[in-house]
């Protein structure tokens, strides 16, 4: 072409792209982690409380781990995760946790350690409650031993 000068840049948006696409694909990855543990938060907190439920209807806790497990067998992308169920008991309140292992994507396990997501749920005891107070021949074995000791 008479005129112009010609000026070969065909190279250069595939050193552009080869520059940026490992970026891109990185922030892509972490997109998609992000969303996968934000999907198994939700799905713990609704198994909390159906943990929750099963141990006031009287389940035992390795009857609360069958169900939850079971209960994360229902979505696909929890399938074959780590699950665990925990009661602890106190005077005071019972709390039943959930905790669970998310799928990683690839690259997370080689960066840091793979996501944990935990959800728990407190219940408070009634401090009068019938189930709480001594019984009658308590009372009057203890009302004996103090009349002992006077």
């Amino acid at each position: 072409m008479p005129g112009k000068a010609y000026v070969d840049d065909g190279g250069q948006a595939l050193v552009e792209f080869v520059l940026i696409a490992p970026i891109l694909l990185l922030l892509l990855a972490g997109v998609f982690q992000l969303a996968v543990i934000c999907e198994a938060k939700l799905l713990a907190h609704m198994a909390v409380r159906q943990a929750v439920e099963i141990h006031l209807q009287g389940g035992n806790q390795r009857y609360m781990q069958d169900e939850i497990r079971d209960f994360f067998d229902q979505f696909p992308f929890m399938t074959a995760q780590s699950v665990q169920v925990n009661l602890r008991r106190s005077p005071l309140m019972t709390t039943v946790s959930v905790i669970c292992q998310p799928p990683a994507v690839p690259y997370v396990n080689r960066l840091m350690e793979p996501p944990v997501v935990s959800a728990s749920m407190s219940l408070g005891r009634e401090l009068l409650d019938s189930g709480r107070l001594p019984s009658i021949s308590t009372l009057r074995l203890f009302q004996r031993q103090l009349e002992e000791v006077k």
